[in-house]
C-alpha cells in the first residue's frame, strides 16, 4: 500500500471511530428544527462559496483488484477524495418533523445548503435529499459525487451506483486558505434513523476521502478480468447531479488508467461497511 493509500485506510478508520463516538451522544438531532436558520433563502451577494475538487493522486495511487476467494468475483476497488479549495465551507443540514413509530422508507429528509458570509450571517437554499443508508449506518447527500469505468474509445463499460455520501473532514489538505480551520468542523456522520436535524459539510482547505476498503469504492469486473488486457479510465466527478452551488464546475471531474484482462496480477479481499 502506498503512502497515501495509508493516509486513506487511517482517515477511513478515524471517520468510522467518529461516528461511533457520535452514536454515543447523540439522538435526534434538533427535534426537527432548523437549527442557527439563516435569514436568506436565496443566494445573496457575498456569499463565501465552497469549491469541490476531486483528488486526483489519490485516485491514482490507491486502487487494487481483489479477487473474492469464495466467489471467484473479482472488485476493481478504490480510494477517493473530495477537497473543498473554495473560499467557503460545504455544509448541508436536512431537517424534518418528528418520526413517530417506524421510519418511512425510503428515509429520506430535504437537504439545504448553507453559504456562509464574512459577516458570519447564512443563506440556505435546498439542493436536494438527505437518504439514510442501513449498509452504512447513517445519513447521505444524495448526488455528490458519481464512479465510472469507461473504455479506451470514452464509452461506459462499468457504472457504479454509489453516488451519496456523508460530508467529513478528514485530512487538512490546503491549512493556508483563508478561513481553514485548524480542527475538523464535520467531524461525524448521524446514525440516528430517526433523526429530525442533520448537518455535515467539508471545510475550507479540508479533504474528505472514502477508502477502497469500504462498501461501494468499486467495479464489479469479473467479466473484464476473463478479457484480453485492455485499458480502461476511472472516472470520478464530484456533484455530477449539478445540485451544488460552488466557485467552479469546470474542475469537478478526473480520473485514471488502469490495466484489466487475463494476466493481471491480483490480491485478495473485499469491502467492508462504513462511511
Amino acid at each position: 500500500m502506498t503512502a497515501r493509500g495509508m493516509m486513506g485506510l487511517i482517515a477511513a478508520l478515524l471517520t468510522a471511530s467518529a461516528a461511533l463516538l457520535v452514536a454515543t451522544v447523540a439522538g435526534g438531532e434538533g427535534g426537527g428544527q432548523n437549527q442557527s436558520p439563516c435569514s436568506s433563502t436565496t443566494i445573496t451577494a457575498g456569499a463565501l462559496m465552497p469549491d469541490l475538487v476531486p483528488d486526483q493522486q489519490l485516485l491514482a495511487d490507491d486502487h487494487v483488484i481483489w479477487r473474492d476467494p469464495q466467489t471467484g468475483q473479482f472488485l476493481l476497488a478504490f480510494s477517493a477524495g473530495i477537497k473543498n479549495l473554495g473560499a467557503g465551507t460545504m455544509n448541508a443540514v436536512g431537517y424534518r418533523d418528528s418520526v413517530a413509530g417506524d421510519v418511512p422508507s425510503p428515509n429520506t429528509m430535504p437537504a439545504y445548503q448553507r453559504l456562509f458570509h464574512a459577516n458570519g450571517s447564512c443563506d440556505e437554499v435546498q439542493i436536494g435529499t438527505l437518504t439514510y443508508h442501513a449498509v452504512h449506518h447513517h445519513y447521505h447527500l444524495d448526488g455528490v459525487m458519481n464512479y465510472e469505468l469507461l473504455d479506451a474509445g470514452g464509452h461506459s463499460v462499468k457504472p457504479n451506483t454509489k453516488i451519496a455520501f456523508c460530508l467529513a473532514d478528514i485530512v487538512r489538505v490546503a491549512p493556508t486558505l483563508p478561513g481553514s480551520p485548524k480542527a475538523p468542523a464535520y467531524n461525524g456522520c448521524d446514525p440516528n434513523r430517526q433523526s429530525t436535524y442533520v448537518n455535515m459539510g467539508t471545510s475550507v482547505g479540508w479533504e474528505d476521502i472514502y477508502d477502497k476498503m469500504l462498501f461501494g469504492q468499486n467495479f464489479d469486473v469479473t467479466d473484464l478480468m476473463s478479457r484480453p488486457q485492455a485499458q480502461y479510465f476511472i472516472r470520478q466527478t464530484v456533484d455530477a447531479a449539478g445540485i451544488i452551488h460552488e466557485q467552479n464546475d469546470a474542475n469537478n471531474s478526473t480520473g485514471t488508467w488502469v490495466t484489466l484482462g487475463v494476466g493481471v496480477p491480483y490480491s485478495t479481499g473485499g469491502p467492508r461497511p462504513g462511511v
